[in-house]
């Protein structure tokens, strides 16, 4: 039976409208997980940005939080102004070396209090930079026998042209190698006996004016160093002049050392040194009145030498120094005497005397070393009579903080006079950068 048209045109609706059912079932979902994406976006938008701003809050709470405290210290500072401190280093280093000794020589103490065990020194020092052009040193110094001193205390110049060096104050004075290495940093327990004798038992000190200048016009390392003392050396005790020997400035202390210098290669250098020291001194005198002493011109000359050997391959294992020392004390004959009724004897020194000493040391291992010293010299103790003394040591360096060692010495004074053999062990050990020297 054939379909009346009717019938097709509405067949052909149903058909329209499932099509158009389907499509709308089909995009629906679609359309929803676009929306869901689109709010998903939006979201993580917004919570981005408040995120930003949150975080842009926080920064500019912090920044308003550092501006309000500078503003709050700036007026402080300002006020404080130029009264404090331009050394951002507030705190100076400070160090102490402390010297240990026990004397196990057979016939007694040869400790300056008798002591057979002691605490021979205990050095402070104080160190810093002053400010961009000086430097400053102190060095304190404590002992049983003597109590307090200051052993040290300078100003140095740093920021001179044409590279000198300046310094004013109390130092030890540029006289021969060892008298200007402190008594605890000696390869020895004490100065060389010419040393003693010649310039004191503790070595020459000065307070003054130092300058000092490194060149090199022949191919090597020279330094020139001058000084001008209050004095030569220190005052004896229990002698009185007319006068202090630094009345007239020709009275006062003065020396002058050149240092030449040379690598002989990457292991090995030496040193050659002169130095002279001269000044007016208070020697003994009989017969005159109210006094005991007259001053009279005492000079010291001599030369140094020291090498060194230290392979780069075994540097920490093995070194060698050879060094020695010739000094010649010139004395004036004849001073002016103090006026007196009588008769007035000069009992002070109418000759020169000449000594020197030659040391050795060897390391064995990274903190041992062997070393030997043999002293002699015209003794003015003995009117000029020959002293000679050999002594042996054996040093081990923990660390770099610290020194052991163990020596013995053996001293003939001139004949006639009894001999002596001194057994001595030493510690030190420093607190501080102030530090002994292994090398």
């Amino acid at each position: 039976m054939r379909p009346t048209a009717r019938g097709h045109v509405g067949a052909v609706r149903l058909g329209i409208y499932v099509g158009v059912l389907a499509l709308v079932a089909l995009a629906a979902p679609l359309a929803l997980a676009a929306q869901q994406r689109d709010s998903t976006a939006k979201r993580s938008r917004a919570d981005s940005l408040r995120g930003d701003s949150a975080r842009a809050a926080d920064s500019l709470a912090l920044v308003r939080e550092l501006e309000a405290s500078a503003a709050s210290t700036r007026p402080a500072a300002a006020a404080q102004g130029p009264s404090g401190p331009s050394n951002p280093r507030l705190l100076p280093d400070l160090s102490a070396v402390a010297d240990l000794i026990g004397d196990l020589s057979p016939k007694g103490s040869t400790q300056e209090g008798g002591s057979r065990l002691g605490i021979r020194e205990v050095e402070v020092a104080i160190q810093a930079a002053v400010d961009p052009f000086f430097r400053g040193d102190i060095y304190f110094g404590f002992s049983d026998a003597e109590g307090a001193s200051i052993e040290q205390a300078y100003l140095t110049a740093t920021s001179l042209p044409w590279g000198l060096e300046l310094r004013a104050g109390r130092l030890l004075l540029p006289v021969g190698k060892a008298n200007t290495t402190h008594r605890h940093d000696l390869h020895t327990f004490e100065y060389p006996w010419v040393l003693q004798r010649f310039l004191g038992p503790e070595g020459l000190k000065g307070t003054g004016l130092y300058a000092s200048r490194i060149f090199s016009p022949f191919g090597f390392y020279q330094e020139v160093i001058l000084t001008a003392m209050d004095r030569f050396g220190e005052a004896p005790e229990g002698l009185q002049a007319t006068e202090q020997p630094n009345r007239r400035l020709a009275g006062m202390g003065y020396s002058a050392r050149l240092r030449n210098y040379w690598d002989l290669s990457q292991a090995a250098n030496v040193e050659l040194s002169a130095s002279a020291v001269t000044g007016r001194r208070e020697q003994p005198v009989t017969g005159a009145a109210g006094v005991n002493a007259t001053l009279a011109r005492q000079s010291v000359v001599g030369g140094d030498v020291t090498f060194r050997w230290r392979p780069l391959q075994q540097g920490l294992y093995r070194s060698f120094i050879l060094q020695g020392e010739l000094l010649r004390q010139l004395n004036e004959r004849s001073p002016s005497l103090p006026a007196a009724s009588g008769p007035v004897t000069y009992d002070g020194p109418t000759r020169d005397f000449t000594g020197g000493y030659a040391f050795a040391r060897w390391q064995l291992s990274r903190r041992g070393y062997l070393g030997a010293r043999i002293d002699a010299l015209q003794d003015p103790a003995y009117g000029g009579g020959t002293t000679r003394a050999a002594s042996g040591y054996l040093q081990f360096y923990p660390s770099e903080f610290s020194k052991l060692l163990a020596g013995v010495e053996r001293v003939a004074p001139p004949s006639g006079n009894a001999r002596t053999t001194r057994v001595i062990l030493q510690a030190t050990f420093a607190l501080g950068p102030h530090k002994p020297h292994p090398f």
